[in-house]
């Protein structure tokens, strides 16, 4: 009867590290995660920013479903597209990302809109971004802001879903 209950107590016992080492790893891998984000320095007076980045999604199919920031009074996901010599920009409503895919956000395509900055964005200082996924939730990103004009600069650092 003893060596029952020794057993099963090494059982349990056991069945709880695997489990705790499984969340563990899944924490150490989000699904998603931000790279190379930066924002473009803004003229004085200029009432909208954009902000940059790629989206890297390492687990199942996901959707960017919105943006804030105590930057600007909103944030809006917009597509933007070339038609006779006009560039055209689209609020979206959702950004989708596939399985295992990348989304970048860049000039001249899809970004995501600061609307009404608080003050503008000048080069060197950093613009706080929440970015939400309708399944990773929220991710929590520092831009940088620089000069368009200067030569770009690899931004070294990753944020992930928490």
């Amino acid at each position: 009867m003893r060596r029952m209950i020794v057993t099963n107590l090494t059982r349990a016992a056991l069945g709880v590290l695997l489990a705790g080492l499984a969340c563990v790893g899944a924490a150490a891998e989000p699904s998603i995660q931000i790279v190379d984000a930066w924002a473009r320095a803004t003229p004085p007076g200029v009432a909208n920013g954009a902000v940059y980045c790629k989206i890297l999604n390492r687990g199942s199919p996901d959707r960017l479903v919105g943006a804030r920031s105590p930057a600007a009074q909103g944030a809006e996901i917009h597509s933007s597209a070339s038609a006779n010599g006009l560039v055209e920009m689209r609020r979206i409503e959702a950004l989708p990302l596939g399985a295992g895919a990348s989304v970048e956000l860049a000039p001249g395509g899809t970004h995501v809109m600061l609307v009404g900055l608080a003050a503008p964005l000048t080069a060197g200082a950093k613009v706080e971004l929440t970015l939400v996924f309708a399944g990773a939730g929220e991710i929590a990103v520092e831009v940088p802001v620089v000069d368009a004009r200067a030569p770009a600069a690899a931004h070294e650092h990753e944020h992930h879903a928490q």
